[in-house]
């Protein structure tokens, strides 16, 4: 779309005029094009259209040509650009649509020109932009205030034509410029800049006496129309004129070095798009000496980038592109003095004396460089100070610098922090380099190496490379030799490109201290790590260890990644720098020092987890009591944890896994066996702590500690992470599985006599029956427990045994045994400070009044019960809450209530895939919809319920359900299937002892 001012008002797409109507509604769409992006008032947009004449139905006239041109917008296919706002219409439209704005834009780039002395280049960027033109500005149309606009404009155009007749003087032009300015200065007498230049231009082709009769002629005009002398500019130009001063001469042009020093750009790059746009708009900008700095770490394709770059907008820098190695990454980097002396040989002519110092070498430098517009790309320089010098002094050039480290310092400068390539363009870059048919033929295989080389284009370019040049092996096979990552950096070389020596470049540049954090780092091979974690791997403190990696940062050896979800800063090492720093760690430091650090980290964790452990209500007992490996790392690293346990587990799960299997891989078993014990004890303690999916991780760190704890003999460890491994499968409600694991960890707990462990057990084997249905073997574990705790004189432990065995009572109908259990857990809940066990009692004590058909005291404590979870922020309990009160006041009648509590529960139990709670909460939503007469929709949760009571395999709560589902049946009049659902579960409630066999058989 093209919207034009400068002549007739008119609007064009693809070489098609769009028809506007006549001369008002163009001078409507004048008006607020002349405005563009600004609101114009209806006033005056009708003082445009009828000058001080308008029509009193003007405001409705002016809304019906708003129309008209919305419709002629829309029927050329454009999008509409009058845009209406409560005091009138603005117009909304995008850069350079409109010919004023490009008239404007092109000006300035002249004006630019002309400053830094590149006369040619101005007068021919006002030329286009004059040619923009087309006559009269706005065609000559609308009232006193368009015609205003339009006088200012021609008032804009007659200047430029002004600047570009300069622009041309300037340039030598004078000879052609005559008679274009004799004919301007006809029509313009009293321009006296006008006048100036023909006499300009008339001396300088020998005719001085026709340029002192034109200073005579319009001198004349001046005094007799308008009664006043020529300006200074006219009087001096005639004084030079008569004494034939040399300054009015032709100026003599040089001829200027041209310099085109650009190695040929990478042929198969890849991607970066991005990048370059970004990198094209800055340098090709108006402003000051455009500098860019690429930054990233080795091998990540800066020069690549650079020279890619500067090929693009090397016609945007006529007078050339210098092109420099620094070797930043030598041990010799080029200094400043030697740089500047080889620019200068290029850049001036043969034989002019070098200047000696750096300074005398820097200024001549600047010097040649100014008024002029040159590329200089300076490729991989060490610091700053080394780039300082060979930056231009003045506006016209631009600048590309490529770097391993940040280079912060250049003031001013752009900074492009490179990184990885995206999987897509990594795969493409492997396309380009082996063929497509080796790769996009394989496309899983292809990921899998894009993935190994972690996007790392050296890496890829070395991986492409070798396949290219192995013809027989596909990318399959080199995917699995690359899967090996002790093997990694050695397949990883072709010819000589090695990723290994890339890496070893920025490596050896580094201090002492430096290479140690990094060793360290490497090392642990954590996907990602906080600040507190590098000081504990170097032994240094958190003010240090900040330094230190934000030294590593710079040096783009070590990433700054997103904060975590509590805020805290957090680093990650490239895979491959990873695996290069392991491998110096296993070679440069001894096994002692290793295990040291190792210990020192995971310690930390452990002792971070322990004070979470601290306030997180999680309700279980521990199996074991930690023997003393935690690492204490200070208040700061702990308060993230404190304050929002939940996001600091997920932000360091990754983390937590992977120090777990590293302990676990170097035999530090005892330690493997803590960390893993103290998570799986805190990461289920309340929903609201738990990551999204804590079920892999817990598994992962137990089966690899196990593994370590066998290796070593440890019993202890090896019981510890059975019995883990129990609860895990229980928090599952894979109750079979969790028996068959508790089971052995109870015959190792007994074997060491760890009266501890074996107390634990027994009362995690006591709920797995119990909810399974097992009523007397529940019984007989919680009771084997019982005592165990009471020898020890744990109080908590004690209550939740209490509580425990009071549920199987109630679900076997002895309700004053059960109360008597409940009573008694709350007591002791409370003399322990556990908010959490407390609640979980209260609940228990609300479904034994329910059951006892005391609806008022159960709706009472379930609020209890909710309350205390709702503070502790439990998500999953205040679910389980809010069903067994929605059940209470079912029972009291009150079913809309009881249905949106019901609702509630059944979201939350879904989002965290409760298949307990799920089903729970269908049965009870089965039973509302009952007493609600709703059958078909209580038959549907019902049944639902009941299947996955079956795919739990837990049959007593199974029948509990098939017993309201008979009811339905009954009230469809089905009674043979009501007769034979009812029986089902009438047997399986005998089988277990359960208190509904009493109450059907009645």
């Amino acid at each position: 779309m093209e919207l034009r001012l400068l002549g007739p008002v008119e609007v064009w797409d693809e070489g098609q005029q769009v028809l506007l109507g006549g001369t008002k509604p163009q001078s409507l769409l004048a008006a607020l094009l002349l405005e563009a992006g600004r609101v114009v008032t209806v006033d005056r947009l009708i003082e445009a259209i009828w000058d001080d004449d308008p029509p009193t139905t003007a405001r409705g006239v002016l809304q019906t040509y708003v129309a008209s041109l919305r419709r002629a917008f829309t029927g050329a296919g454009l999008p509409d650009v009058i845009v209406s706002h409560r005091l009138g219409y603005l117009a909304e439209i995008a850069p350079d649509v409109l010919d004023r704005d490009l008239f404007q834009r092109l000006v300035t780039q002249g004006r630019q020109s002309s400053q830094q002395g590149r006369h040619e280049e101005a007068g021919e960027t006002f030329r286009t932009a004059l040619r923009l033109w087309r006559g009269e500005a706005l065609g000559g149309i609308g009232g006193a205030y368009l015609r205003a606009e339009a006088v200012r404009l021609e008032e804009l155009r007659l200047a430029v034509t002004e600047e570009r007749i300069a622009a041309d003087l300037a340039a030598g032009q004078d000879e052609r410029l005559i008679d274009e300015l004799a004919e301007l200065v006809a029509l313009h007498p009293a321009r006296e800049r006008l006048r100036r230049d023909l006499m300009v231009a008339l001396y300088r082709v020998g005719r001085q006496a026709d340029a002192l009769a034109v200073y005579q002629k319009g001198r004349r005009v001046l005094i007799e129309e308008m009664g006043v002398e020529p300006g200074p500019e006219l009087r001096q130009a005639q004084e030079a004129i008569l004494r034939s001063d040399p300054a009015l001469a032709r100026p003599v042009k040089a001829a200027p070095r041209m310099p085109r020093q650009l190695p040929s750009p990478v042929p198969d790059f890849t991607g970066r798009e991005k990048e370059i746009v970004a990198l094209r708009d800055h340098l090709t900008g108006s402003g000051a000496t455009p500098v860019c700095v690429i930054s990233g770490q080795g091998g990540v394709g800066k020069s690549a980038l650079a020279l890619r770059t500067a090929h693009e907008i090397a016609h945007h820098y006529p007078d050339g592109q210098l092109h420099v190695e620094l070797r930043g990454t030598t041990g010799t980097p080029a200094g400043a003095e030697e740089v500047l002396g080889r620019l200068l040989r290029e850049l001036e002519p043969t034989g002019a004396p070098l200047p000696l110092t750096l300074e005398e070498r820097a200024s001549r430098y600047r010097t040649l460089l100014a008024d002029r517009r040159r590329l200089i790309v300076l490729d991989d320089a060490a610091s700053e100070a080394q780039v300082r010098p060979l930056l231009p002094g003045s506006e016209g050039c631009a600048v590309i610098v490529t770097s391993r480290n940040r280079l912060a310092g250049l003031s001013g400068a752009m900074l492009v922090d490179l990184g990885m390539l995206p999987p897509e363009a990594g795969i493409d870059l492997l396309i380009r380099i082996a063929g497509e048919d080796r790769i996009a033929g394989d496309p899983e295989a292809a990921a899998r190496i894009v993935r190994q080389c972690g996007g790392l284009p050296l890496a890829l370019r070395v991986a492409g490379a070798r396949l290219a040049s192995r013809l027989r092996w596909s990318a399959r096979r080199l995917a699995d030799r690359l899967a090996d990552e002790q093997h990694r950096l050695d397949e990883l070389t072709a010819g000589d490109l090695e990723v290994r020596a890339s890496i070893a470049l920025s490596y050896d540049m580094l201090s002492a201290q430096e290479k140690r954090a990094l060793r360290r780092l490497g090392l642990l091979g954590l996907p990602s790590f906080p600040l507190w974690m590098a000081a504990t791997a170097v032994d240094i403190g958190p003010r240090e260890a900040d330094q230190l990696l934000e030294q590593l940062v710079d040096t783009s050896l070590v990433d700054e990644v997103d904060p975590d979800e509590t805020g805290q800063a957090r680093y990650r090492l490239h895979d491959l720098v990873r695996l290069f720093a392991g491998e110096r760690a296993r070679t440069e430091e001894g096994a002692q020092e290793l295990t040291a650090t190792t210990s020192r980290v995971l310690g930390g964790w452990l002792w971070l987890v322990e004070q979470v452990s601290k306030v997180v209500p999680t309700g279980a007992v521990p199996m074991r009591v930690t023997p003393g490996l935690a690492h204490p790392v200070g208040e700061e690293a702990a308060r993230p944890a404190l304050a929002d346990p939940r996001g600091w587990f997920r932000s360091e799960e990754e983390s937590l896994i992977a120090a777990v299997e590293l302990a676990a891989s170097m035999d530090l078993d005892q330690l493997a066996v803590d960390l893993a014990s103290a998570l799986s004890l805190v990461a289920l303690g309340g929903s609201q702590y738990v990551v999204d999916d804590p079920f892999t991780s817990w598994h992962r760190t137990h089966e690899a500690a196990l593994a370590a704890a066998r290796r070593a003999g440890n019993v202890l460890g090896e019981a510890s992470l059975l019995a883990g491994l129990g609860q895990l499968y229980y928090e599952r409600d894979f109750y079979t599985e969790s028996r068959q694991y508790l089971s052995q960890a109870l015959s190792l707990f007994r074997e060491a006599a760890d009266v501890r462990g074996e107390a634990s057990t027994l009362a995690a084997l006591g709920a797995a029956c119990r909810e399974q249905g097992y009523l007397a073997e529940a019984l007989h574990f919680l009771g084997e427990a019982a005592p165990l705790w009471e020898r020890l004189a744990d109080t908590a432990a004690i209550a939740h045994v209490k509580r425990l065995t009071g549920t199987v009572l109630l679900e076997r109908g002895d309700y004053a045994a059960a109360w008597t259990d409940f009573t008694t857990a709350l007591s002791l809940y409370q003399e322990a400070g556990s908010r959490r066990g407390a609640g979980l009692t209260l609940r228990n004590m609300s479904l034994h009044h329910r059951a006892r058909g005391e609806y008022d005291l159960a709706e009472k404590v379930c609020e209890q019960a909710l309350e205390i979870f709702r503070e502790l922020g439990d998500r999953l309990m205040v679910a389980y809450c809010s069903r067994s009160l929605a059940k209470v006041r079912l029972r009291l009648g009150g079913h809309e209530q009881a249905r949106r509590l019901l609702e509630e529960a059944l979201g939350v139990t879904r989002t965290l895939h409760d298949r307990w709670g799920e089903a729970c909460t269908l049965r009870t939503l089965g039973e509302l919809n009952l007493a609600e007469g709703r059958l078909y929709q209580a038959k549907a949760d019902l049944e639902e319920s009941a299947r996955l009571w079956e795919a739990l395999r837990l049959g007593l709560f199974r029948a509990r359900t098939l017993r309201d589902l008979a009811l339905v049946h009954e009230a469809l009049g089905d009674d043979a299937t009501a007769r034979t659902t009812r029986a089902e579960a009438l047997e399986v409630f005998r089988l277990h002892g359960a208190r509904e066999y009493e109450e059907m058989s009645q």
